[in-house]
């Protein structure tokens, strides 16, 4: 596997999920709440950090491949944001920040579950614990594993997406996916065929693994950490979380 699997994503990641807006107005209340600095874990290729700074906070990113920084930066750019401190950067240490210095600090869209042990995932959060002003917020959104999910994701092969770009080129993203409950971890792997004017046929793949969390396990990794929670969330709009959530949202505080 590559040290960087997004190398071979950042292509087409923005195909997917660059207009992705489900949680934006999430992110912006709880800013205009707390204030700035804010600090994003795993920011990918800017989707959430442009929003934010527009609104006029002062915001940082870091992800861990060079190629979806690369791709924040040109985004920023494009938004005359180019002030926007997006950089390469590993949430377990989190290092380059005074300490208690941002005042929110966040992981959206199941970035702290690439995070592939237990044990990275409290590094990651005693590494936001250190960062983060003691007035400051955490909020860490992950995916709900019902069983109904996890079995909706074992063994499966299917048909992500369909694009086609200005050239003609015609993109089509394919998944598929392997379940390890004992350990929490999923294999996902993703297939990019490019179909060019020619009829030419090019294929991309890349894999990466990540380790999904229960309600629970989340709850004592944040106390372990030294964080204490001021809620838990089942949607973008702050419903409570319940059996048919499709999102967990944890929202805490230092303790």
């Amino acid at each position: 596997m590559s040290d960087d699997p997004y190398a071979a994503i950042a292509p087409y990641y923005d195909l997917e999920h660059g207009d992705f807006d489900a949680d934006v107005e999430l992110y912006l209340g709880y800013a205009s709440m707390i204030g700035s600095p804010i600090l994003e874990l795993g920011c990918g290729s800017g989707r959430l950090l442009v929003p934010l700074a527009q609104a006029g906070h002062d915001v940082s990113g870091i992800d861990s491949s060079a190629a979806m920084i690369e791709l924040a930066h040109k985004r920023l750019a494009a938004e005359g944001l180019s002030r926007v401190d997006a950089r390469i950067g590993d949430m377990r240490v989190i290092d380059g920040y005074d300490d208690s210095h941002f005042r929110m600090v966040f992981a959206a869209f199941n970035s702290f579950l690439h995070l592939e042990t237990r044990e990275e995932q409290l590094a990651a959060l005693a590494a936001a614990r250190r960062v983060l002003h003691h007035n400051g917020l955490l909020i860490v959104d992950v995916f709900q594993p019902t069983p109904a999910v996890l079995q909706n994701l074992d063994d499966q092969f299917r048909l992500d997406g369909q694009w086609v770009l200005p050239n003609g080129e015609r993109i089509d993203r394919m998944s598929s996916w392997r379940l390890h409950v004992a350990e929490q971890r999923i294999e996902t792997t993703l297939f990019y065929d490019r179909l060019l004017p020619t009829g030419e046929l090019r294929r991309t793949v890349a894999s990466y693994v990540t380790r999904y969390v229960h309600r629970f396990e989340m709850e004592g990794l944040l106390s372990e950490a030294g964080f204490e929670l001021e809620g838990i969330y089942g949607s973008y709009q702050l419903e409570p979380l319940d059996d048919s959530s499709r999102t967990m949202i944890f929202v805490a505080h230092r303790r």
